[in-house]
This record gives structure tokens, sequence and C-alpha cells, in this order.
């Protein structure tokens, strides 16, 4: 059997022999195949990883150098795919692009459909492949703006609307578990004065992980806490985990059946956190199912308008389902659209650990780096989806480019000096890029902000920056050019130094 062919201005494409070509123009071919091998012709150039999901680290790297990874197993169970891990070639999740340098011309390889595509890259070779069922991809070649931008113009046919993205505090990078009503209350009204249309109770205001009911902190009643946010004219938002269970909450005690489990029936572990591991839905189970929609609609009945759903790569792990046809991506999008479903059109809902191509058209925004923190670079570890300023910086920039898909939030800004190490070029780094991203949140409470700092958080949550694309990392903010490869660079410092 003649496989097909695709001649590319630098090299050729190889697809399997069960691929079919669906259709073919001027710089792009949409091709519908279990594996696609491309010589690509940039033996120096530089190759686009694209994570797994929220946290994992994504950007370009020099083909020549050592691939972006995560570099412990247990930490690459919460934020990478472990399955597509590879010490020596580039790799990513569903999609990745090789071009010749800095915008030069390249190639991309973008799964529109699939179970669970991946990507491989080396000096010579591009492979795309999904050993679970063919997949639809599309390949693209030219310059490098040209092959992103085919790449969200395939994708858009099934976005949702972006740019609704509302103004958010959130409670977790100030009392982070610690939260509770009391230290709330007293700042909602002065929150809702600076323009933040929605205050987020982050982690810490349930009973446990897994246990979506208000704690003795709040009342034991998150309707009333959620009217009295409303009250004020402020959107209630809440955090939850919806996929994932602790051990010892009540669904995961009396149902361990609707859980993914391992080959062997253990539960599967899908990461670890709270000083121990925790276990993920199994969306496919009738069981499961009914739990998130009792979970969603239990939302909606308490008033919440805006839900940040954490974890929720967990529906997406290894191991063993009561649907066993479906992919851990298949499991993912399943569980999302209930989510989805069950919340309603009109709530915003952003998914964090998200997985980044299967969420799009399902959720309005989704976390595109991993957590922010207070300080620019941690000396003490180089894994780069550890709660740092710089990672999720990193992240956050090398997915700007979906912004015309899907809100992206790159997590909080900090305008506050008391309890920040971070510098003033690190601070306006991260506030950039929120302006670029038009997703614009901070955690920073009112009492450890001066005067001068309030006026700064209300004047730039106030504004709405046109923004244009000028490069790979250079963007105008209503005229004003930013360039945020300094940033991307390795820091002389670890800490400010004067």
């Amino acid at each position: 059997m003649e496989r097909l062919t695709i001649p590319l201005p630098t090299g050729v494409a190889c697809a399997s022999p069960d691929a079919t070509l669906v259709e073919r123009g001027e710089g792009y071919a949409l091709i519908r195949s279990s594996r696609l091998a491309i010589l690509h012709g940039c033996a120096n150039g530089q190759f686009y990883r694209s994570g797994h999901n929220s946290w994992s680290p994504s950007g370009w790297n020099d083909l020549a150098g050592a691939p972006l990874r995560i570099p412990t197993d247990e930490r690459r169970a919460t934020a990478d795919d472990p399955t597509a891990d590879d010490t020596v070639r580039h790799h990513g999740s569903w999609m990745g692009a090789v071009v010749d340098g800095t915008d030069g011309d390249g190639v991309l390889v973008g799964a529109l459909e699939g179970g669970h595509p991946r990507v491989r890259a080396d000096e010579d070779h591009l492979a795309a492949f999904d050993e679970t069922r063919p997949a639809l991809w599309l390949l693209a070649w030219g310059s490098e703006a040209w092959i992103f931008d085919a790449y969200v113009q395939r994708l858009s046919e099934r976005a949702r609307t972006p740019g609704r993205a509302p103004r958010v505090w959130c409670s977790w990078y100030s009392y982070y578990e610690k939260v509770s009503w009391d230290v709330l209350e007293s700042q909602l009204p002065g929150l809702a004065h600076l323009g933040f249309d929605t205050l987020q109770i982050d982690d810490g205001w349930q009973k446990g992980v897994g246990d979506w009911r208000a704690n003795a902190k709040f009342g034991e009643d998150l309707a009333a806490r959620a009217a009295d946010i409303a009250a004020l004219g402020v959107t209630p938002g809440v955090w939850v985990a919806p996929f994932i269970a602790r051990p010892g909450t009540p669904f995961l005690s009396e149902h361990p059946e609707a859980f993914v489990h391992t080959p062997s029936g253990e539960l599967a572990i899908a990461g670890y956190n709270w000083g121990g591991p925790y276990y993920a839905l199994d969306t496919t189970h009738p069981l499961a199912q009914e739990y998130l929609r009792d979970l969603a609609q239990s939302l909606v009945d308490a008033g919440i308008s805006y839900v940040k759903a954490d974890f929720v790569n967990a529906a997406a792990i290894d191991g063993v389902r009561h649907d066993d046809e479906v992919t851990g991506d298949d499991a993912y999008v399943i569980g999302s659209r209930l989510l989805r479903q069950g919340l309603g059109e009109d709530v915003y809902l952003l998914g964090s650990g998200a997985l980044i191509i299967p969420s799009i058209g399902i959720y309005d925004g989704i976390r595109v780096g991993c957590d922010v923190a207070p300080i620019w670079k941690n000396y003490a570890t180089e894994d780069r989806s550890d709660a740092e300023a710089r990672n999720a910086f990193m992240t956050s920039v090398a997915r700007l480019w979906l912004r015309p898909l899907i809100d992206c939030d790159p997590d909080v800004v900090f305008f506050r000096h008391m309890k920040n190490l971070l510098g003033e070029r690190e601070i306006s780094w991260l506030q950039d890029v929120a302006a670029v991203a038009g997703f614009k949140s901070s955690s920073d409470p009112l009492e450890w902000l001066t005067e001068q700092e309030r006026c700064e958080v209300a004047q730039w949550l106030a504004r709405r920056e046109a923004v244009e694309v000028v490069g790979r990392t250079r963007f105008r903010l209503d005229g004003r050019e930013v360039d945020f490869a300094p940033g991307l660079e390795e820091p002389e410092h670890c800490y400010p130094v004067s």
C-alpha cells in the first residue's frame, strides 16, 4: 500500500497506512491518521512544547538541547502526562511545532480530535501519534505566525466566546487553607470599591476535598455567604476539585467503585496533596456522573456564579474505568461536559490543572501556568511546575497564543510589597501578562496594601487594554510595547538584591 506523503518546503511528511487525506490547501493539510512522521529540516531550530495540563511546563526549547520535562515521578503524576515522558526526545501533548529560529519558518502538527494524541521531536524528526485511535491532525507549514494561526482557526470552530473573564479577587495566595468568613467579610466592601467584580473563596471553605459542604468557618451555609457577597454587587465564586476525593470523605467511603482503579483493583492514586494521596472520580461511572450533577446543582442552588474547578486533570489519569473503551482524555471531556451542563451556561467555569486543547469549548477559562508565588525564583528547585512567579510567568507567556480560543488565566498578580520578595520589574511583568491575557486577578488583602497600592489596583482593574501581537514575546498594550523575553532568561539572582 502506498503511504500518504506530503512534500514540505524543507522536508516531507509521511503518514501511517491507515491515513486519509481529509483536506489540503495552501500551507496546510488535514489528515486522519494514527501516526505522522515529518522530516522537518530545522536541525538547528526550536521545538514548541505543549504541556499536558495547566501546570505542565510549556514553551520553546532548542532542538539540540535537553527536553523540557518534570524531573520526578511523583510530581509528574500531577503536573504532566506520565505516559508521555521522554528523557531524551522533546515531547508534548496534542500539538507541537518546530521552527527555524525565533519567528522563523517551520511546521506545526496539532490534533483536532483524538483519544490521546502526543508528539515527539528531535533534530531531524517531528512525530505525531495516537495509540488509541486515528486522530484528526492539522499539518501546517510556513512562518511561525501562520502555522499557529492556522491551528487556532481550526480549533475556533468549537470554541466558546472568550473575553468575558471577570475581575477576580481570590483568597488563596494570602490566607491559603486558613481562610474564614471572618477574615473576608470585613474586606468585601473595600474589594468591591477597588473594582473586583468577583470574589472567589478558595480551598479551606469546605468540609473536605470531596465533601463540598461549607465548614464551620463559613457557618456551614454556603448560600448565606454567597448572598452576603452578592448583596455588594459582587459575583460569588468558590473553588472546588470536582474530580478528586481524599480518604475519609463520604462519597469515596461509600462508593469506591465510582473511582478509577489500578489493574490489580486498588484505587488509582491521582496525585499527592494535603499531606497524602488523592483519588480520581471515574467520570464514566453512573454513580460518579450523578455525584457531579448533584455537586453542580448544589453550587447553583447556593447562588454561586463563578466556579474554579481545580485538579481537573485527575479525570484523565491512566487506570481502569467503568467504561473500558474510553481514554483518559475522553473521560476528562465527559466529566467536564457534565460539570458544564450541571452549572449551566451562565456560570463562569474556570479549569485549573485543565487539559489544554480538550478544554476548548467546555470551560470559559483555564489556568495557563502553575501556581504563582511572591518569589521569582526558588533556588531550592529546578522543577518548572513548582509554585514560583517565574515558572507561572514562563508557561503563561508560552500559551498566550490560546487567547482567541479560551480565556487564559496566568494566575494572580501582586501589588502588595508586604510579604512579597518580588522586585518591581517582576511585579510589572506579571501585571502585563495578565493584561495581555485579559484575565485580571489578585489575592492581596486590603490590610496588606498601602493607599498608593490600592490606587494602583483600582487603575489596573479599570483598564481594558487593546492588545496587539507583535512577535512571539512582544505585544502592544494600548500602544505601549512590552517584551517578555527578558523575563524568560535565567535570573542573575534568586531574590531581589540591591
